[in-house]
């Protein structure tokens, strides 16, 4: 699997069934790759985007520490499939020469990494299959509402990676 690096482009909201959207970008592309999310998943997302804190960690937060604690740091986190409209990510922890593989869902692990300042990765072929053009602007390109009401996540299928 050849991974390529990510950056969270946004949060956006899929208006026709009402579910947030994470966007993920990567170098030199101007398609982002929509993972639909749950409310709560991008309210986490969206604290780390806005820079916003709470007086007490919130489950992320907590997580964070925990990890800290024991010595670990988040290496890093891969989204690295996708089957029957359920994408796959895993948490890579390292404590010291100690590697673990973590299996979360991928709103968890963006919401980890951005915490940690950990980089995200995504299967180059996964983000190639499912990248959109969300390219919107005065130059009459497409409106980026019409463009979320199109997608359909039944449009990702099956892929075997």
């Amino acid at each position: 699997m050849e991974l390529l690096q990510a950056y969270v482009s946004g949060i956006a909201l899929d208006r026709e069934r009402e579910h947030p959207v994470v966007l993920l970008r990567s170098d030199g592309e101007e398609e982002v790759m929509p993972i639909w999310i749950g409310p709560a998943e991008a309210a986490a997302i969206y604290t780390v985007l806005a820079g916003d804190s709470f007086a007490r960690p919130m489950t992320h937060d907590l997580l964070k520490l925990i990890i800290e604690e024991l010595g670990a740091v988040v290496s890093s986190i891969e989204i690295t499939g996708i089957q029957k409209d359920t994408y796959f990510a895993r948490i890579i922890l390292k404590r010291g020469e100690e590697t673990f593989y973590i299996d979360a869902r991928p709103s968890d692990s963006i919401s980890l990494a951005l915490r940690c300042g950990s980089p995200v990765f995504v299967d180059r072929e996964l983000f190639q299959k499912y990248k959109r053009d969300l390219r919107v602007g005065k130059s009459g390109e497409e409106d980026i509402r019409k463009h979320f009401q199109e997608l359909d996540p039944e449009d990702f299928g099956d892929i075997d990676l």
